[in-house]
């Protein structure tokens, strides 16, 4: 799996992932950016959200747990970290709000609540860590 990033400007960069060639990332003002996107920590809660959700959905649909409405919630703690006051992610917190069409037993839907740690990818990231490898390379 490969995304690139090419600058605009100030803080701006535009992405592209698979066919999809015009995804902007940006930072509000106050960080120096053009406000023209979210920013790299507002996709990132995106993301967990997302895959959070998927992984959700998938188990409810496997075991026919039928619902009205799904909504998620995901709110991210940003806070200067000392001694260099370094912003930083340091919580999330996700709530999962649902909608089912039908009472079913609290073991059945459990069983999709647990499916989130076991086959998320990016809830696997948040609570063990991967390694991550930079390389800058000078034309």
């Amino acid at each position: 799996m490969k995304v690139t990033l090419n600058y605009s400007e100030k803080m701006h960069f535009i992405a592209s992932a698979r066919h999809f060639t015009e995804i902007h990332i940006d930072e509000p003002s106050s960080f120096y950016g053009t406000n023209l996107a979210p920013s790299p920590i507002e996709y990132f809660l995106i993301g967990t959200g997302s895959c959070i959700g998927n992984t959700f959905v998938y188990c409810l649909q496997k075991h026919k747990i039928l619902f009205e409405k799904l909504k998620i919630i995901v709110n991210g703690k940003i806070q200067h970290i000392n001694p260099n006051d370094r912003l930083r992610l340091v919580q999330i917190n996700i709530e999962i709000l649902i909608d089912l069409k039908e009472d079913i037993p609290n073991e059945k839907f459990d069983l999709c609540y647990q499916s989130i740690q076991e086959y998320c990818p990016i809830t696997h990231v948040l609570n063990h860590g991967i390694s991550l490898n930079i390389e800058v390379k000078r034309n």
